[in-house]
């Protein structure tokens, strides 16, 4: 498990020592193609999750757009290495998009709760993960912008 972390944009630098504790809290996942791992609006858990083999679409639905029907649109696509469900395990609220596996997958599972408390408890650590998830979340916003003034203009 720790060498999958290893290889993942958001534990890649990562200290060993760190990797070691967070790895007692993770699972590793067998999903077929069309499953949905998370769903909008859910919060019964704040698991993160690591794509090691496989993709991952991420939807959001229409109905908070300008219809009130429930068809999803495709905004991004996780690759290997790379994770989702960040938003809700940091701040502990409802998922804000729905996660469907894109072809047969293997996701490490984190658990939201444990890693909160691991990052709470130990401040060197938690800072080391957030500053990891502050670059990750920056490079995606910084996409969406480019992506959001080519629609613009």
């Amino acid at each position: 498990m720790i060498e999958s972390l290893k290889k993942t944009k958001m534990f890649e630098d990562l200290d060993e020592s760190i990797l070691k504790k967070i790895g007692k809290f993770c699972k590793l996942e067998k999903h077929k193609a069309d499953s949905t791992v998370i769903k909008e609006d859910d919060d019964e858990n704040y698991d993160l999750f690591v794509v090691v083999k496989g993709r991952v679409k991420i939807y959001v639905s229409s109905k908070f757009f300008a219809d009130d029907s429930e068809q999803l649109k495709e905004i991004y696509t996780v690759n290997q290495g790379d994770f989702f469900g960040e938003m809700a395990c940091v701040v502990k609220r409802r998922r804000s998009a729905t996660a469907v596996t894109a072809s047969e997958s293997e996701l490490i599972r984190i658990s939201g709760s444990k890693l909160n408390k691991l990052m709470e408890s130990d401040k060197e650590t938690g800072y080391a993960i957030l500053k990891k998830l502050y670059e990750s979340l920056y490079d995606r916003i910084e996409n969406s912008n480019f992506m959001l003034r080519n629609f613009l203009i």
